[in-house]
């Protein structure tokens, strides 16, 4: 402190600057994207560089304030039609390193996300549970509150406008702040505003516009940092299935810009992946399935439907990563590029297109699917007459089970309907794998494997079942998909001819 006098609220006064519109715009929608922060991560970051090298600290209490309203943390909580203040106020121990901005902004943003629940539990902890360890803390010196966009209407007719200079006098004149400094920021006239509340009786204004001024070069210095070709990352709150820590993150994510998602495996496909490195030139669970499609007529428009299927479908777009962490994981790129190569064997003899297809499935079976590289699957489509399309698609088990595979299939033939006929496709809503995996992760896998221990205990050995002879019973077919096309099932060696698709 300058001063040793009053921190009352006549005492009050302040300092506020504003970030030029292109910075700010840069800020609100440019930089969250290269390291997935909000804009408050941002704003805590420089401010906490700020204070660090103010107070020579490495972490500095800040008191942060909220708007309160985090009803998405609660299913059963809906707060759109309640009017009154929800304020969350909770303390941090802020942390922005210094060196790269890069590493700073990651810091601070795990530190934000490891507050549970945006600090709500923080006032019932201390004021009404009264705990021990919260009731006899001082407050922080510092308070931070970022408030979003005021871009209220001037128009004299708007039913909502902002307040002229604030809601001034709404204090009395001698009452104690709880904070030394209040820093509060908001978007207006597509501008930046950050203003610093200080008493007159404890700092000189010369060093609170000091202040100001080093935030607002730090933030104009984090928006040229995130516009370089090599800014970018991702932390470990960003994919919290993997429970990675952030050396992991680096080597798997990189700069972050091409991956969506990190999550691990099921034991399912962990025996997969297990199996597969045990033995690299086994073909097990390669599964290739053909096709002889009738109807169409574009094999152009039917490879450009198996790449919006990918595109909308992210465990269409994951290979495995092992080597890189302690566990096998999964990764989502935001973009793969499936595979497709093209044969036209208009005309060809039925001797010769035997052989050839003999000569290309053989071929295909010994590439085999490199589990590090995604998409896990390729297409071969062979024009065989003006409409008709021999498909052979090649996929590893581990992406896909035989119900996953007819439910893509059945979603690349009304792709492609849609694509041909100029008309937006009609899709069934599909919960993302991810949400398996979130739901698997809460399992309790002890008290699962104490279940089958007990109802399993006593066999000493598989139940061996007699050897049947003669040929495997003919399976009913599969049931008809949109336009009368029938549902993939995945097998080694299928075939099927669906009828023409209508106009």
């Amino acid at each position: 402190m300058d001063l040793d006098g009053g921190n009352t609220t006549a005492d009050v006064r302040e300092v506020t600057l504003r970030l030029d519109p292109e910075q700010t715009d840069g800020l609100l929608r440019r930089v969250p994207g290269v390291y997935r922060t909000r804009v408050d991560d941002v704003l805590l970051t420089a401010l906490g560089r700020v204070l660090g090298d103010w107070t020579g600290r490495d972490t500095v209490a800040v008191g942060l304030e909220g708007h309160g309203r985090e009803d998405q943390l609660f299913e059963d909580v809906d707060l759109s039609r309640t009017v009154g203040w929800f304020t969350s106020l909770y303390p941090l121990a802020l942390s922005a390193p210094s060196g790269s901005w890069g590493a700073a902004l990651k810091s601070v943003k795990e530190q934000l996300r490891a507050v549970p629940d945006r600090g709500l539990g923080y006032g019932v902890l201390r004021h009404l549970a009264r705990e021990e360890r919260l009731t006899g803390t001082p407050e922080p010196g510092i308070s931070f509150n970022y408030l979003g966009r005021f871009d209220w209407s001037a128009d004299a007719g708007t039913l909502v406008a902002g307040v002229p200079g604030g809601l001034g006098g709404a204090e009395a004149p001698e009452t104690v702040r709880p904070h030394l400094m209040d820093v509060v920021a908001r978007v207006e006239d597509d501008r930046l505003e950050i203003t610093w509340y200080y008493s007159a009786g404890r700092h000189r204004e010369e060093t609170v516009t000091a202040l100001a001024e080093g935030m607002l070069r730090a933030l104009g210095d984090i928006v040229a940092h995130c516009a370089l070709p090599d800014a970018g990352g991702r932390t470990p709150s960003d994919f919290p299935l993997a429970r990675l820590d952030q050396a992991a993150v680096d080597r798997i994510a990189g700069n972050g810009r091409d991956v969506a998602d990190v999550y691990p495996l099921t034991p399912m496909q962990s025996g997969m992946l297990f199996h597969s490195l045990l033995d690299a030139d086994s073909r097990t669970y390669v599964n290739q399935v053909q096709f002889v499609l009738s109807g169409v007529t574009d094999p152009q428009a039917l490879g450009e439907a198996w790449q919006h299927t990918a595109d909308a479908n992210p465990v269409l777009r994951t290979h495995l990563v092992w080597q890189e962490t302690a566990e096998p994981l999964q990764v989502v790129r935001h973009r793969a590029a499936v595979p497709v190569t093209h044969h036209d064997w208009t005309g060809w003899s039925a001797e010769r297109g035997a052989r050839e297809l003999d000569r290309l499935l053989a071929e295909d079976r010994e590439q085999g699917i490199d589990l590090g590289t995604a998409p896990l699957m390729r297409l071969t489509l062979i024009r065989l007459s003006a409409d008709r399309v021999r498909l052979v698609w090649t996929f590893h088990h581990v992406l896909l089970d035989g119900w996953s595979a007819a439910q893509v299939f059945e979603e690349v033939c009304e792709r492609y309907a849609a694509l041909t006929a100029g008309h937006r496709p009609q899709l069934p809503d599909r919960r993302p794998f991810a949400d398996y995996l979130r739901w698997l992760s809460g399992q309790d896998t002890d008290r699962a494997e104490q279940y089958w221990r007990t109802t399993l205990a006593g066999f000493q050995a598989p139940t061996e079942l007699p050897a049947t002879g003669g040929p495997p019973r003919p399976t009913a077919p599969p049931p008809p998909g949109p336009y009368g096309w029938p549902s993939a099932r995945t097998s080694r060696h299928g075939s099927a001819r669906p009828p023409s698709k209508p106009d």
